[in-house]
């Protein structure tokens, strides 16, 4: 029981919140604003009064997630190899003490579960993967395009005719559980009016002005934004990242087109924390086993200067200059790097169509 207290978070952490979500009495998102989908709000609302105390619901957030990382390595392994599991768990380790405490690898591990039955020839339970992923986090639904990818053999209609029941089975529980709102209140981050301090905007806001820094919808945040400016960047960097991981698999560099879209997804987000890395990581093994090393060593370099960004967090809130520069190192790396994968997936020639083993021809 002591190693289990070791992980356990402090107060004011996302934990609190995550804590918070599962054991409040009313109605989520109705009788109190929510920033996740249903998924994972239903979630906390059963592990928490399950578990019984903070602590032990902080111990089975993390067995949780160590559950979701085997299963994002055995599927990264079914699906691409040895070597492939092995180059995302090595990816990946830098910020295991963060995701482990967070629940970004749920969404992933079901995004990976998606991609890796649509690489072995099961789109049908691809996009089951998918549109469960898009229950705990939105952003696995930008691999809904490798239905369309032609592939020999293989009808599209059955594909895409389960991820349509999928996604409005879910929709439906959604709008059953909160409302038209819910599905606002998770675009714009509780209705935030304040970027995020490690976004693109809010990073640079924060080297001229650090006037208006505050804690607003569990976050950290400076200068003003509003709703519509949130949805209309997400709907932004969601046509980016559908689009790379549709040519990425066209192209045969479907980790380029992954690592590459979900760059775009948090480049065009006024939310950026360092936790979403985790979204990507898994592409570090699917570009290594597709012959792209220079994409995974570009990811595996994203994930760990993101893992100096975040231990400097506190030092940033300092406005120490150290911590800044690291922020602004990171940033620029991230934009960069979307920009690199794009021009990849771009210039690559078409394939005509996809064999059973995922061959391109």
């Amino acid at each position: 029981m002591a190693a289990a207290r070791s992980v356990v978070p402090h107060p004011g952490s996302d934990f609190d919140n995550y804590y918070e979500i599962g054991t409040r009495p009313g109605r989520p998102y109705v009788d109190f604003a929510v920033e996740f989908p249903v998924g994972t709000v239903e979630a906390f609302r059963a592990l928490a009064p399950a578990a019984g105390t903070r602590q032990r619901f902080g111990v089975t957030l993390v067995v949780a997630n160590l559950a979701a990382d085997a299963a994002i390595i055995a599927s990264v392994y079914l699906a691409w190899g040895l070597e492939a599991a092995a180059c995302y768990a090595l990816v990946v380790t830098p910020l295991l003490d963060l995701f482990f405490l967070r629940l970004d690898l749920w969404s992933t591990a079901f995004a990976t579960i998606g991609v890796a039955a649509w690489r072995r020839g099961r789109p049908a339970l691809g996009a089951i993967g998918f549109a469960t992923g898009a229950a705990f986090k939105l952003w696995p639904l930008t691999f809904l395009p490798l239905l369309l990818v032609p592939a020999r053999g293989r009808q599209r209609t059955v594909p895409l005719a389960t991820a349509a029941a999928a996604g409005m089975t879910i929709l439906a529980l959604w709008m059953w559980v909160a409302g038209p709102r819910g599905l606002y209140q998770v675009l714009t981050f509780r209705g935030a009016r304040g970027w995020e301090l490690e976004s693109l905007v809010g990073g640079a806001w924060l080297m001229f002005d650090r006037s208006s820094i505050r804690i607003e919808s569990g976050a950290w945040r400076i200068g003003a934004t509003n709703g519509v400016v949130s949805m209309v960047l997400f709907a932004t960097g969601t046509i980016a990242s559908l689009w790379m991981v549709w040519r990425g698999a066209r192209t045969g560099h479907l980790g380029a087109g992954w690592a590459g879209g979900i760059g775009a997804l948090l480049t065009f987000s006024a939310l950026l924390s360092p936790q979403f890395v985790c979204w990507l990581a898994p592409a570090a093994g699917v570009a290594w086993a597709e012959g792209d090393a220079s994409v995974a060593v570009m990811t595996a370099l994203l994930v760990f200067v993101t893992n100096l960004e975040f231990k400097s967090f506190a030092p940033l809130l300092r406005g120490e200059i150290r911590a800044l520069l690291t922020l602004e190192a990171r940033n620029v790396l991230l934009v960069l790097f979307a920009i690199g994968m794009a021009r990849l997936v771009a210039r690559a020639p078409l394939m005509r169509v996809v064999d059973a083993d995922q061959e391109l021809t």
